[in-house]
């Protein structure tokens, strides 16, 4: 399948998982009678809608697209397949300055936790890249990100332990994601910045593309490392950041789908690597809410981060497998 047919046909179906958040619900709308004229949709129905279902699924995609397009800035980069917003602590970074927040008991407004997530991801984003040439291989600067991740989770749980019950109970309940605490308007103005950091994504791409040649390589041919650097670092922690402070720590996404993507399409260039890593991720994130949401089976949904992981461990494993047969072969 050729990668812009591959697009097409993830676009169609991310639009229609996209759609069907809208449609479908516990309480059922009767949209189709309502569009032929024959029932009004009453106030209610608008109401769930508009505050309920439409925050909720754009929440979904933007966490799916941005903390996707995170992890393939990384590993592009880095030149590791391991690096991921969670693997290099960046998500720890965010969650510590939620915890500081909300625990401490500085505050709990939407704007502040968002801010303090912001700032506890670039932080830590920038510290990794800043000893990142410390070190003589990758494998070093991962297991720096796996120390970093323990000790802003052993100072977390600290502040766990001091928080009073209600605090605690609302950062665990936090810690757990969830895609659906957001409110229209941020929901709206999420997702345009994660649209308008993802276009800046997209005119990296060339940079991108040599950048994978080699550092020296990538500098002889005119790229500016300290700019493609500072690019990474702001346009990571800021989506991550974002998307953690209003989502909680949200796990697989931002290290596997550029994985999936990889394996299965086989694409190099970053031009078909973006959108196909945004629109994977979308998809994904929209599968997982149906199952945080319950349905079928399920009298009521499950965490997010286990619902993720569920969906997107035996995937990613299929695919190696399959990649791995076909190179058998």
């Amino acid at each position: 399948m050729s990668l812009s047919r591959a697009s097409l046909m993830g676009g169609g179906i991310l639009l229609t998982l996209f759609l069907s958040h809208l449609i479908w619900g516990s309480v059922s709308i009767p949209w189709l009678e309502g569009l032929m004229g024959e029932v009004n949709i009453s106030q209610d129905h608008m109401t769930i809608l508009f505050d309920v279902r439409l925050p909720r699924a754009l929440i979904a995609l933007s966490t799916g697209m941005g903390l996707s397009c995170c992890g393939l800035m990384l590993q592009t980069w880095l030149g590791n397949p391991l690096a991921g917003p969670s693997v290099l602590g960046v998500t720890s970074g965010a969650g510590m300055g939620v915890a500081l927040v909300v625990l401490a008991g500085v505050g709990s407004v939407w704007w502040g936790t968002t801010l303090a997530a912001f700032v506890g991801s670039t932080l830590t984003l920038a510290m990794v890249f800043g000893v990142s040439h410390r070190f003589r291989g990758m494998a070093s600067l991962l297991i720096f990100g796996l120390m970093l991740n323990y000790v802003l989770g052993a100072l977390i749980t600290v502040l766990q332990s001091e928080a009073d019950p209600d605090s605690l109970q609302q950062f665990v309940f936090w810690g757990m994601g969830t895609f659906g605490q957001a409110t229209f308007n941020v929901s709206i103005i999420l997702f345009f910045v994660i649209l308008v950091c993802m276009l800046i994504v997209w005119k990296m791409r060339k940079d991108l593309d040599i950048w994978t040649l080699g550092p020296l390589t990538a500098k002889s041919m005119g790229v500016n490392e300290l700019t493609l650097r500072r690019q990474v670092v702001l346009l990571t922690g800021m989506m991550t950041g974002l998307l953690t402070a209003i989502c909680g720590p949200v796990a697989f996404l931002g290290l596997a789908t550029p994985h999936v993507v990889k394996l299965l399409f086989g694409g190099r260039s970053h031009r078909e690597l973006i959108p196909l890593t945004a629109i994977t991720g979308g998809i994904l994130a929209l599968l997982a809410d149906w199952g945080v949401k319950g349905v079928f089976f399920m009298d009521s949904g499950w965490p997010l981060n286990a619902v993720l992981s569920l969906i997107g461990g035996p995937m990613v494993v299929w695919v190696l497998i399959k990649n791995s047969k076909m190179s058998a072969a």
